[in-house]
């Protein structure tokens, strides 16, 4: 591969920080659900993914990428029940790590600008199911269930690259990060000792429950050092 005008190692290791960003046209934006007389509101928050990558140069066109990464989803689950004058959210927290594995190429726009493309799969491992608690009061309460501890996605990737000779390589783009199935489901739950909901969560066969779909957008920043 050519660095500039000088030939750099096969390897390159990096840092990266990816901001969340939900986006209704992915699936992945605010979505409402009515469960006999109650209202949910699920509203997908910002997150982040923040990790390393290690790229390996396999042309001067290609490249695999693959690394480790923290990826944590924040969410809020709204609920309204007009009879007993109930309005109260739950926020919680899914996280997972994340292990990605693409190919990349790669199109040299001026002296030390490319741009480039990947796609491949990634592996994510959901370590714990977790249970959060209304912000008014705790008869309300939301269990989240993962599919499976470990799953898989496609991944998708745009950006552009400054190579510079002195201060590594500096990266912008945009991600894509699509499950192959549903990631996890909501189990909203609600007991005051007069109105209750959903008593018979997350196994019971009549058990209301809400998909989290796993969609997400990303903005990439990432760095790689000088060798």
């Amino acid at each position: 591969m050519v660095f500039g005008q000088q030939q750099v190692s096969k390897f390159a290791f990096g840092l990266q920080l990816k901001p969340i960003v939900p986006a209704a046209y992915l699936n992945s934006g605010n979505t409402t659900y009515k469960f006999d007389n109650y209202k949910f509101n699920l509203k997908p928050k910002y997150g982040q993914s923040l990790g390393m990558i290690v790229r390996y140069n396999l042309s001067s066109t290609f490249s695999i990428e693959t690394g480790l990464n923290l990826v944590n989803r924040r969410y809020q689950l709204y609920i309204e029940n007009n009879a007993s004058n109930l309005s109260d959210y739950s926020s919680y927290s899914l996280r997972s790590y994340e292990i990605p594995i693409q190919l990349l190429s790669y199109v040299r726009v001026s002296e030390y600008y490319f741009l480039n493309a990947s796609f491949g799969n990634s592996l994510n491992v959901f370590p714990a199911d977790i249970i959060s608690f209304g912000e008014q009061n705790d008869f309300y309460f939301v269990s989240t269930s993962r599919r499976k501890k470990i799953q898989s996605a496609f991944v998708a990737n745009l950006g552009i690259e400054n190579r510079s000779l002195t201060n590594g390589i500096i990266y912008v783009g945009l991600s894509f990060h699509r499950p192959w199935k549903n990631t996890a489901r909501s189990f909203p739950e609600y007991n005051d000792g007069t109105y209750t909901f959903n008593e018979e969560a997350p196994r019971g066969n009549t058990s209301k429950f809400i998909d989290l779909s796993g969609n997400y957008l990303t903005i990439d920043f990432r760095y790689f050092f000088l060798e």
